[in-house]
């Protein structure tokens, strides 16, 4: 047996050095680089209240904060750095529900006041830009029919197998169809999912919508009801393909009605049976409708996502091990939902996404405060609804199963985001009127800065105990922050009297200050300046000491919560070096600590190679700042870095991630930028267009004219393709036409690049200022000055930017594998299928002469966040668009206009604001009698997605032992790839157990994951508080890395494997937790 070697003096040494503030060594003589972070950029402020009875703040801007150079915390200041190389789960919406409670009670207004409700929940401009809400397949719970509960399909009770009486007119009759209109006229990108909470009676069981009288969990004696399915429910019929059809139905029913459904999820809460709608799946009946669901909705052409589980945090791993563990219904399902009524903490979709990569994580169903929403977000969570828009205080009455319900529980009684102006729990108030309530404003805290597309990055977890936060970055290159102050509680509506407190907030691009009151949600939003990441995939790293397996490779395996360190205090000449693999451009270095941010470099210098032995004189030199380090050098090209300590402290080295940028590549940085408009309007001065704040503005002054110009000086020539035009809360002011043209010297300009329309939403959500950003793509130009010309007019309106961004973007290109393509015509000898072949010498043309109404079409396969488009008529260089629109749908049949412009040149480029799409379609809006229309190719830009962890290697052969075993439990349970079993050593953590993994012969790998199972009352936690890696291949064990455990899921990355034995120890000690695995994977 392998004898245990633990670094518990290096452990506490290193906790204790985190606390040290930094000193400053022996510096280099080489002077600092001229920095380019920290340089006086603004960060926006917003606060609200926690909860209703924090009413102080309500989306209350506060005065901006400025980026300053990085400095050592203050004492009594909490840091939170925040990371954006280190990069999570995809963003795909915020809302709530609009179950017929909801319908009904917003319905009772008066309908100028429903008018501003709308908006005030839905716009994006002036409201809170829900944009994914959740509708129910019939009545839910709450609906005003209760107790007689209606489907589409009810027949009397009497089956009807052809679903010939299916009908949604109740939703039409009730208001919900022409309210669901109105939103998508409010905000053209709000989507709509929908849950089902029972089908028609005739279907079930029990021949009844509504489930027992004593509600609880679905019992397994017979009695539950479920839908008709064999063998497996002792029915003589199958209702599974009927139902399957019902779903289909109601798709293309609100397909007619101009409603896409984004998703469906496949029942509401299947393990649980209660009096009022309700049908009861076991995991493995679940599993079997979604593989039914999904081959009826291939058949019907229908792409809507299909979402597992919609249920309790303690039910996840019985249903995501039915649903994703087997291929047929993994397959069928895009994710899975979340509710949270358990109340314990939802960790389970990191577990979840850990081991089956490409699924997405939802909460369905819960209203809760901001501090669990950040708790959601921080386990890969991509979306969240609110449950309830509007209900009458509770007890009633109104309707709905539970509006005359007793609780004792003060949340019970808290209102909804709506609710009628002065109602309580024992007035009414005035239903012709309402109220905005405190979910409405903390859940605005998130909902209107973080944008669809939005990528979650890295920051610190949660500090001072009442500190938690989240961050995103927005896909026009924004950084959100939201940081929740509260004293936990399992109490929405406690009021916890929590302590103001001071953070820092440590980013690549400097850091700012503040002091959060208690009880508050804050939210802070700012422009970087470093430009892109520079990947690190595939880099090599080394130091002159490292202790134990604290190796390097922890310092560029893309996480914080690993690292390296010296494992001796810090003197002048040690050093660490990453070769990168190939030359690669960055002129900005960062250093974060992680959790060993005190260990920050007491001095420095920066060199590198192009061949890893001959040096560059220093680029860079400084002292480092605790938590991150930033340091700026000149644009440089090299394969090979060094890092040389020139200082000395009583304390380690340590790095936990080391990231590279170039302020040349994505958002360009504005920092020595100017600006000026002609005309502008008294104080709204061009300068206000490129401050960061989203509040001010430029503006004409004037109606919109041919002629009005905006031009940009980048200071110097830079590579740019892309501008962002943003009005914010200026509705209707984006440029009616607009020209762009190009200068090196600013005086003689380039024939425009772009010419075009700026972003317009439909007619009756601009009036309600819904006025979306304006995106502009061209081909690569090196330019210093770019000019943007007014070629519209618009007596109404101003011409105003509140933000102007400028890029040089690398687009995400989407994969082309199961697109297809069509036209309204095609020319003899061309194809629609050459268009997404790959060579640029085939093509398709219209073979008649451009006319408006022409289109080309692209069907992706499935529904996807698309961002742009790229057409390239190659060598056919005169058959480009003289103008087109782009409209984007998710059913091929509601389009939503994304973008409009003139083609210029032969490489035509469109962007728009992160839109969920099934179909794209270019029509054209001009005449051109002398040429074709024509493409080579047709490109899709879209969102990242999240990049699994590694490639798995396959278990076949494998055996496991440990040190000890839990009765009841087994060791290959951590081998089975089911979530649902685990290893459990049986007794608190006492830094003496082992778990080991024979892979039957040598194999190359470099990770290894740990995934950890929940304790008895499901809250998680029995994940290693401290652990080594070894590898062997049967004579001698290396020890290859170490680290703390910091949460459920355990992401180690190892230099090169190749070896057959893998001993994980647990080093560290937990009275409260057994150490458990419920899955481990070996990756390379």
């Amino acid at each position: 047996m392998l004898r245990t070697h633990r670094l518990r003096s290096l452990l506490a040494s290193a906790a204790a050095v985190a606390l040290v503030a930094t000193g400053v060594g022996t510096m280099s003589i080489v002077e600092t680089a001229q920095a380019s972070t920290g340089s006086g950029g603004k960060v926006e402020v917003v606060y609200s209240g926690y909860n209703d009875a924090s009413t102080t703040n309500r989306l209350t801007t506060q005065a901006p904060k400025t980026l300053a150079p990085l400095a050592n915390a203050a004492a009594g200041t909490s840091t939170i750095a925040v990371d954006p190389s280190i990069t999570y789960q995809t963003w795909e919406g915020f809302g709530g529900s609009l179950e017929d409670t909801s319908v009904y009670n917003l319905g009772l207004l008066a309908p100028a006041n429903r008018e501003r409700a709308l908006n005030d929940l839905f716009n994006p401009t002036t409201g809170n830009n829900f944009n994914l809400m959740r509708l129910p397949i019939g009545c839910a719970d709450f609906c005003r029919d209760a107790p007689n509960y209606w489907t589409y399909a009810d027949n009397g009770g009497t089956p009807d197998p052809s679903l010939a009486t299916f009908s949604i007119q109740k939703d039409i009759d009730n208001g919900l169809i022409t309210m669901l209109k109105r939103v998508l006229e409010i905000n053209p990108q709000a989507k709509f999912y929908s849950s089902l909470w029972s089908p028609p009676a005739w279907m079930k069981t029990t021949s009844s919508i509504t489930g027992p009288a004593a509600g609880g969990t679905c019992p397994t004696d017979g009695s539950a009801p479920r839908v008709h399915h064999g063998g497996s429910t002792g029915s003589s019929v199958d209702y599974y393909p009927v139902l399957a059809q019902y779903y289909v139905k109601y798709i293309q029913a609100y397909k007619a009605q101009g409603i896409p459904v984004y998703a469906v999820t496949l029942q509401n809460e299947p393990n649980i049976t209660m009096p009022y709608p309700a049908t009861c799946f076991s995991p493995t009946q679940l599993a079997e409708f979604a593989v039914v669901l999904k081959s009826a909705f291939t058949t019907a052409g229908i792409a809507t996502k299909i979402w597992g589980l919609d249920d309790n945090e303690q039910n996840s791993f019985p249903y995501a091990d039915a649903l994703l563990g087997n291929a047929a219904a993994n397959a069928a399902v895009d994710g899975l939902g979340w509710h949270n009524y358990a109340g314990t903490q939802v960790w389970q979709p990191s577990a979840v996404e850990a081991l089956h990569p490409g699924k997405t994580a939802h909460i369905t169903e819960i209203t809760n405060g901001a501090d669990r929403l950040v708790e959601y977000f921080r386990n890969n969570v991509s979306s969240y609804s609110y449950w309830i828009t509007q209900y009458q205080f509770m007890p009633g009455p109104g309707p709905g199963y539970w509006q005359g319900t007793s609780n004792t529980n003060p949340d019970f009684y808290t209102p909804s985001v709506v609710s009628f102006a002065g109602s309580s729990t024992t007035n009414q108030g005035d239903t012709s009127n309402y109220q905005l309530n405190g979910w409405y404003y903390s859940f605005g805290q998130f909902s209107r800065y973080v944008q669809p597309g939005a990528v979650r990055i890295d920051s610190t977890d949660r500090v001072n105990g009442n500190l938690t936060n989240v961050a995103f970055k927005n896909p026009d290159g924004t950084i959100v922050t939201v940081v929740v102050n509260r004293i936990p509680t399992s109490t929405n509506s406690a009021v916890q009297n929590t302590p103001a407190a001071a953070i820092r907030v440590a980013t690549p691009d400097g850091q700012f200050t503040d002091t959060i009151p208690g009880d508050t949600v804050a939210t802070y939003i700012y422009t970087p300046t470093t430009g892109d990441t520079v990947s690190t995939a595939g880099a090599v790293a080394s130091a002159s000491a490292t202790s134990g397996a604290f190796t390097a490779t922890q310092a560029i395996d893309g996480s914080s919560t690993t690292a390296w360190t010296s494992g001796t205090n810090q003197a002048a000449g040690q050093t660490f070096t990453v070769d990168l693999g190939q030359a690669k451009t960055f002129d900005q270095i960062t250093l974060n600590g992680g959790s060993l941010g005190g260990d920050a470099p007491a001095g420095y210098q920066v060199q590198t190679s192009a061949n890893g032995s001959t040096w560059s004189a220093a680029v860079a030199s400084g002292a480092g700042t605790s938590s991150l380090t930033n340091i700026t050098v000149p644009t440089t090209s090299a394969r090979y870095l060094r890092i040389t300590q020139t200082g000395s402290a009583a304390r380690w080295w340590s790095i936990a991630n080391l990231s590279l940028y170039n302020s040349a590549q994505g958002l360009l940085p504005l920092a020595g930028a100017s600006v000026s408009g002609a005309p502008t309007s008294g104080t709204d001065v061009a300068a206000r267009a490129i401050d960061g704040i989203e509040s001010t503005r430029w503006s004409s002054g004037a109606a919109q004219a041919s002629g009005q110009t905006f031009t940009l000086d980048l200071g110097q020539a830079r590579s740019v393709n892309a501008l962002e035009l943003d009005n914010a809360r200026n509705p209707g002011d984006q440029p009616r036409g607009y020209s762009v043209s190009t200068s090196t010297n600013g005086t003689t300009w380039s024939s425009p690049v772009a010419v075009g329309s700026g972003a317009a939403a439909p007619a009756t959500a601009a009036a309600n200022g819904a006025s979306p950003t304006t995106k502009i793509a061209f081909p690569t130009t090196n330019a210093r000055y770019v000019r943007i010309t007014q070629t519209g007019a618009a007596a109404g309106n101003y011409w105003s930017i509140a933000e102007l961004r400028a890029y040089n973007l690398a687009p995400i290109v989407l994969p082309r594998t199961g697109w297809s393509a069509s036209a309204s015509s095609t020319e003899a000898g061309t194809s629609t299928a050459n268009i997404l072949d790959g060579n640029t010498a085939t093509r398709w043309s219209t073979g008649a002469a451009q006319a408006p109404g022409q289109y080309l079409q692209v069907d992706l396969g499935r529904i996807t966040q698309t961002t742009g488009i790229d057409l390239d008529a190659a060598a056919s260089t005169g058959d480009y668009p003289r103008g087109y629109t782009v409209s984007a749908s998710m059913d091929g049949s509601t389009w939503t206009p994304v973008a409009q412009a003139t083609g210029v040149a032969a490489d035509v480029r469109a962007q728009w604001l992160s839109t969920d799409a099934r179909y794209l379609r270019v029509t054209l809006t001009a005449p051109f009698a002398s040429a074709y229309w024509s493409v080579a190719e047709l490109t899709v830009w879209g969102t990242p997605s999240t990049q699994p962890f590694g490639v798995p290697l396959p278990r076949t052969g494998w055996s496991t032992s440990a040190s000890a075993t839990a009765t009841g439990s087994a060791t290959a349970n951590a081998t089975d790839g089911l979530l649902d079993t685990r290893w459990s050593d049986g007794a608190a953590q006492n830094g003496t157990e082992w778990f080991q993994l024979d892979l039957g012969s040598a194999q190359a790998f470099s990770k290894v994951q740990l995934i950890a199972a929940g304790n008895l009352d499901n809250s998680g936690g029995d994940y290693p508080r401290g652990y080594e890696v070894y590898t062997s291949n049967g004579s001698g064990w290396t020890l290859v890395a170490a680290g703390s455990g910091t949460g459920n899921v355990l992401d180690i990355t190892l230099p090169a494997q190749n070896a057959r034995y893998i001993n994980v120890h647990q080093t560290g000690t937990d009275g409260g937790h057994w150490w458990s695995i419920a899955e481990i994977q070996v990756l390379r």
